[in-house]
């Protein structure tokens, strides 16, 4: 959100089109992927090598984000709250699915960081470490 207003624009500019605005999902997700891509191949000044490995990275991670989410949650939730107690056996299975999941996402994933991450040279991965540090007291 400081970005914005850094630049003298406010968060909710509506000169940019969320997906709350009757865009379809699919869309938001190209969108949103090939943002992220031109804007990482700009700044760290990718190769094309370099991008592909940051593509397959970032598809991987949209697959391993929608496994996650599966089902709708707050379904789910109300799924749970419907009968006179709530039904833990039901919760903890969802829970030990969603952890399932993300143990068997986690080697394919932590491959694809590694190779992008591989692919870089020392200057690249010293502007990747910059662009990901954690920012404190909402400075950017």
């Amino acid at each position: 959100m400081m970005f914005f207003h850094r630049f003298g624009r406010h968060h909710h500019d509506h000169g940019h089109h969320h997906a709350h605005h009757g865009f379809s999902k699919a869309w938001d997700v190209d969108f949103v992927m090939d943002r992220l891509m031109a804007k990482a191949s700009r700044r760290l000044d990718l190769n094309a090598a370099q991008q592909l490995a940051l593509r397959q990275l970032l598809e991987l991670l949209q697959q391993q984000r929608e496994t996650l989410k599966g089902g709708s949650a707050r379904q789910e939730l109300a799924d749970l709250l419907s009968g006179a107690t709530f039904d833990r056996t039901a919760a903890q299975s969802l829970w030990d699915d969603r952890l399932q999941t993300l143990r068997d996402g986690g080697p394919a994933l932590i491959a694809a960081i590694a190779d992008f991450f591989d692919t870089l040279d020392a200057d690249q991965q010293q502007l990747l470490r910059f662009m990901i540090r954690p920012r404190r007291f909402g400075m950017c």
